[in-house]
């Protein structure tokens, strides 16, 4: 028969007073008001996403159909056209339309594909090259529109003064301009545009500025896997 002084109350039993501060623990949260804390994940990735546009790393969502107009005008003002990285593909023109547009992937620091797709007597017709990348100030480059200037921003010239009309190929332009642009009344957002040349062999009645007139605006921006 086992000893009294060996036989301990419940109570005094280590293991009670566990389950004691389990239940008080669980009550206390199971009937308290205050809602469970939240993380804002979508902001949190876009947050992210913007800090590293800032050093030229594109994420595939940053810009899209679902992209909201204040974050579009914010992706077109901080865009680092100087710091793109490899991969980069930027897409001009407008979403519903395939027949006219201008793809340009960033293949390394210095170049890049172009791929046009625009009207040629009533056809489509599709070219692709590839392009030398040179950085200037968009304040430096000359455009046949006045009321929307390029802005003092780092731009993209592309050029390859192999293509061209004169050259047989009546979709590549021998340049492209990829810059930031605002109306002179300063009343309407940044967009980045993209604009071809009027080259002095194919058009020697212009005075070789990048067309507003055909430019085509950023509406896809993302990378290549």
């Amino acid at each position: 028969m086992a000893s009294k002084k060996n036989i301990q109350p419940f109570y005094q039993n280590w293991f009670f007073w566990i389950l004691i501060a389990v239940a008080i623990g669980y009550f206390s949260t199971r009937n308290s008001d205050k809602p469970a804390p939240t993380v804002d994940y979508m902001t949190a990735l876009r947050e992210k996403a913007f800090a590293d546009l800032d050093s030229g790393i594109v994420s595939e969502k940053l810009l899209n159909t679902k992209t909201s107009e204040d974050e579009k005008d914010e992706l077109f003002v901080r865009i680092p056209l100087e710091k793109l990285k490899a991969g980069t593909v930027l897409q001009f023109g407008v979403d519903e339309d395939s027949t006219k547009r201008i793809t340009v992937t960033m293949l390394t620091e210095k170049s890049a594909e172009v791929s046009v797709v625009s009207q040629v007597s009533n056809q489509s017709v599709t070219e692709t090259g590839t392009y030398s990348i040179q950085i200037f100030e968009g304040s430096q480059i000359l455009t046949d529109n006045l009321d929307h200037p390029l802005m003092q921003k780092p731009a993209i010239i592309l050029e390859n003064l192999s293509y061209g009309a004169d050259k047989g190929h009546p979709v590549l332009s021998k340049k492209y301009c990829i810059a930031k642009s605002k109306n002179i009344n300063g009343m309407e957002s940044a967009v980045l545009r993209i604009f071809p040349w009027f080259d002095p062999t194919n058009y020697p009645n212009k005075a070789q500025e990048f067309s507003f007139a055909d430019n085509q605006v950023l509406f896809g921006l993302s990378v290549k896997r």
